[in-house]
Formats: structure tokens, sequence, C-alpha cells
């Protein structure tokens, strides 16, 4: 008792094994007793496409976002990573916290193949990243880009190569997928008048369908546009490499989908 366990679960996948202590226990002690009891559980999962077969390769938010009593965030960065690991202790209730295997290996003894540097400077001083804050990574104001874990990094390296074409794009890192930060994502899709979201995973009942519907609640009467929505196929991931390059969403598909919907092509 009085304890805050961490739990470090290797693969994400095999959270399934424990889906009945996750929704039907962490999830809802908290409200089933009147808020007497606090759930103070932070469990960490890799997700993400990186040559390991489907089993060991699917992205798990869309499963979890949709469960009251539960937190769930996805950072892109080492500083977001220990800031919402720290702020995910500190809360008393169940805190899901997704990270993606490309995002773990960019150098030393865990290098993966076709990893991303997420490395950034990390104060040894304490800090927290707030838990339902998202962060402006590119500024712009023709089209807001929202994505997550790998693919914050691959909507920053399409926010670029639009710049060059003269569309300036607004990057979200949404970092938190419950609740989202619809103060942050509505400033800025009522600033630009268009959104795309990129997510990893499958395109039927993701986190961006969820995300769509928000949009369309909180500033449809600022969208120029429909909401755009860029997503892997509704397979399973693939094992052989080529076919795992074309499930996963990339900056050309993002770039393609960004300056579809600013020149009206959508």
């Amino acid at each position: 008792m009085g304890m805050r366990p961490i739990a470090d679960v290797q693969y994400g996948d095999f959270l399934f094994c424990a889906m009945d202590q996750i929704h039907s226990n962490a999830s809802m002690l908290r409200y089933m007793s009147g808020g007497t009891v606090t759930v103070p559980l932070v469990m960490r999962a890799p997700v993400g496409a990186t040559g390991r077969g489907a089993q060991h390769a699917r992205n798990l938010e869309r499963f979890f976002t949709g469960i009251p009593g539960l937190k769930v965030v996805a950072p892109s960065t080492a500083y977001d990573a220990k800031g919402l690991l720290k702020a995910a202790v500190r809360d008393d209730n169940p805190v899901m916290i997704f990270e993606h295997k490309l995002l773990y290996g960019a150098k030393g003894a865990r290098a993966e193949s076709g990893a991303v540097d997420a490395t950034s400077e990390v104060p040894d001083d304490d800090y927290v990243v707030p838990l339902g804050r998202a962060a402006v990574r590119r500024e712009g104001g023709h089209v807001t880009i929202l994505a997550w874990l790998l693919m914050a990094h691959f909507a920053q390296a399409a926010a670029a190569r639009l710049a060059a074409e003269g569309i300036e794009a607004e990057v979200i890192d949404l970092r938190s997928l419950s609740p989202f930060d619809y103060a942050t994502i509505g400033a800025s899709v009522r600033k630009t008048g268009r959104a795309v979201i990129v997510e990893e995973g499958p395109k039927t009942g993701g986190v961006a369908a969820e995300l769509a519907a928000g949009i369309m609640e909180h500033c449809a009467d600022s969208l120029l546009a429909p909401v755009v929505r860029v997503a892997s196929p509704d397979v399973p991931v693939p094992f052989a490499p080529v076919l795992e390059d074309a499930y996963r969403p990339d900056p050309d598909r993002i770039v393609a989908a960004a300056r579809a919907l600013v020149q009206g092509q959508v």
C-alpha cells in the first residue's frame, strides 16, 4: 500500500493479457469508490512497426484512449519522455505511456534500423511535462498537422519540405491522447482553417477518427476544408520490410495530403 508502481510492458501488444485488470479494475476503482481509492499506476509500453512481425508491431493507443479513468500519453522526445513519466508517477490516476521503438534506438546499445533521433536536452533539475498538454513544434498559417510519437518527427520533416513550396504548416505534437489538448489544437486549427492528422495504425477506429470528430465539434466554423487523415491501411502490420514501409505513413504521404488540402483538391 502507498506505492506508485511503474510496469514496463515489453511489448505493448501483450497489454491485452492484462486487459481485464486494466479496463475493469485500474480504470474504474477510483470512480467506484467515490474517490476514496486512488490508483497511481503507470504502464509503459513500446509500440510501432520495427521489423518484428504483426504480433510485435501494433500501435495500441487506440484501444485505451476510449476507456474512462485512464490517461494516455505518447512522447516523441527524450525531454518529454522524462517529463511525462514524472508527471504520470505523481498523478493519482492510472496512466498509459506509449513509446515508439524507433525513438528508443537512434544510438547506443538499443540502436534500431530506421530509428529516428529523438534525443534532446534533458535537465538534471526536477521538471514535469503536464499531462493533457500538446506542443507546437513548428508554427505556420496554411495547414495544421497533428501527430504523435514517430509521426511527430515525420510531420516536422514534411513541414520543412512544404515550406520549400510556399506552404507553411503548423505542426502540433499531441503528446497527450487522453485527454486531448483542445485549447492548443483549436487555436491552431482556427488559425489555419485546415487539419491533417497523421497516425501509424489502421485508419478505421483510430485515435485520428476521434480527434477529427472533436475538431469538428470545437472548430467546425473555422474549417476551410474537410479534416484529412493519413494513416495505415486496415491490415495487420506486414513482416516483409518493403511492405512494412508501405504500411507506415511517411513524409511523402503527409506532404501530398497537406498540399492537396491547401490547394483545394480535397
